[in-house]
């Protein structure tokens, strides 16, 4: 069958690779171009200007992305994962029963003979091992049904999935009001370590691509935005599973913040009444906080335990994505050996600080980590903006009250503290923390000016899509 090539297609950039990536570009470029044009006939669609720009902007980092671990890296998870995922999709080919037990049973290391053969091939036993590794290829598998086991073809669809996952938040952030476009282009669509790390084949694109949807979807029921809220309920649900499938943290990261953020909006209801407004925003924050306290008490030894994998395989293990050479010996350490909750809660600012103000540009010893060092550069300077620009306790009110904004820093500063916490490695810490980056930065870029066009102007409607 031509979409199998027998089960030998080892190396990407064959002819098959090349052919089907030509194709996916034409359709990407057609239906991006369609929507863009349909959509500047509606009125208010001034903004879709950046529309075809974001798309170029993921696909041109995710064939970088694929370029730089092919060729200069020779390897590296993106090879695993696509290729955990060509053996998938063989299987699905040679027996759908054996690969619909694969998709819905965890792997055992011990049993990969038991459904692959050497017709198939073996996905990479490191990948294999790991389910959250081998979920990745899991999902990627499904795509690569369209895709003729293309790397190429994988990698411009995964960069136009990101592509449409960051305008539904674009879209959001245009909702509330809280910034300009060109800031909201900026901050969400077009940052470099980002679109570099989340638009390729990776582990860390499924993620970023599960956070947006859940937050689209969320807010716009919760805002009264979305026509099918069962479909939105569904999709949230599937997109949660996928983030408890891959990266369990995260899902906590986005549920506690929204939470909080719901408080915000209901607090709005009972200003008038400013004892009542605190008391149940302090019941609220009271249950996030004990939640937070219990998953850190649940999960210390996990964390423990993923820390220390990431450096132990960085000594051990070749393919293992905290060890590629890419990242080398760049390690710091928050000098933490007590993994109880309230140990893990002392090391907490040190774990935010580095996650969001490094690696610097003194620590940036790769290409790679250059574009971060820059980052960081930059938040330093828009963080001395934000504190002495301005009225401060205007901008802290203007978060206050705005639900996203409330989200935002609280999904930042948690996002930080796990990125910072279990990474150990500047390389791995680069690719945790990069869904916190646009959010960061619309709190940097907020104008608290426009809160009374929050309550004067009525405000767009989000897509429904």
């Amino acid at each position: 069958m031509f979409f199998k090539l027998q089960g030998i297609h080892t190396a990407p950039l064959g002819v098959n690779d090349l052919f089907f990536g030509v194709i996916f570009v034409l359709i990407i470029i057609i239906l991006g171009s369609s929507r863009k044009s349909t959509q500047l006939k509606n009125v208010n669609s001034a903004h879709y200007k950046f529309y075809m720009w974001n798309i170029y902007f993921k696909l041109f980092f995710a064939l970088v992305y694929g370029a730089i671990y092919m060729f200069y890296y020779e390897g590296g998870d993106t090879m695993a994962y696509w290729k955990g995922a060509e053996k998938l999709n063989n299987l699905m080919w040679d027996s759908p029963i054996d690969y619909w037990d694969e998709m819905i049973n965890a792997p055992i290391a011990e049993d990969i003979i038991l459904r692959f053969t050497p017709e198939t091939g073996y996905p990479p036993i490191w990948i294999y091992s790991d389910p959250a590794s081998f979920f990745v290829s899991k999902v990627m598998s499904v795509f690569m049904i369209i895709c003729g086991q293309s790397y190429v073809a994988l990698s411009l669809l995964f960069g136009y999935l990101t592509a449409i996952a960051s305008w539904k938040i674009f879209e959001l952030v245009r909702y509330y009001k809280i910034t300009s476009d060109w800031f909201a282009a900026i901050s969400i669509l077009f940052v470099p370590s980002v679109a570099f790390w989340c638009a390729g084949v990776s582990k860390d694109t499924v993620v970023l691509i599960a956070v947006f949807y859940i937050l689209h979807h969320l807010f716009g029921i919760a805002n009264g935005t979305v026509e099918k809220k069962w479909r939105s309920i569904f999709l949230v649900i599937l997109f949660g599973y996928i983030l408890f499938s891959i990266r369990t943290f995260m899902l906590f990261t986005v549920v506690a913040p929204m939470l909080i953020a719901i408080s915000t909006r209901i607090v709005k209801r009972y200003k008038e009444s400013i004892i009542l407004a605190n008391t149940m925003r302090f019941f609220i924050i009271s249950i996030g906080f004990g939640g937070f306290l219990f998953f850190l008490r649940s999960q210390g030894d996990e964390f423990a335990k993923t820390t220390d994998k990431y450096l132990t395989e960085a000594q051990v293990q070749q393919d293992d994505f905290a060890n590629n050479e890419s990242y080398g010996d760049k390690r710091y350490d928050l000098e933490i050996t007590d993994y109880s909750p309230l140990g893990m809660l002392r090391v907490a600012p040190k774990a935010i600080f580095t996650a969001i103000y490094r690696p610097g540009l003194w620590e940036a010893r790769s290409p790679l980590l250059l574009i971060s060092g820059l980052e960081t550069a930059l938040f330093m300077y828009l963080t001395f903006l934000f504190i002495f620009k301005g009225k401060v306790s205007e901008k802290i009110r203007f978060i206050r009250y705005n639900e996203f904004l409330v989200f935002s820093f609280l999904f930042a500063i948690i996002l930080a503290y796990f990125a910072g916490f279990t990474s150990g490695l500047f390389g791995v810490l680069v690719r945790f923390k990069a869904p916190l980056l646009p959010f960061l930065l619309i709190i940097f870029t907020t104008n608290p000016s426009a809160i009374k066009q929050l309550e004067e102007e009525k405000l767009p409607e989000l897509e429904n899509s």
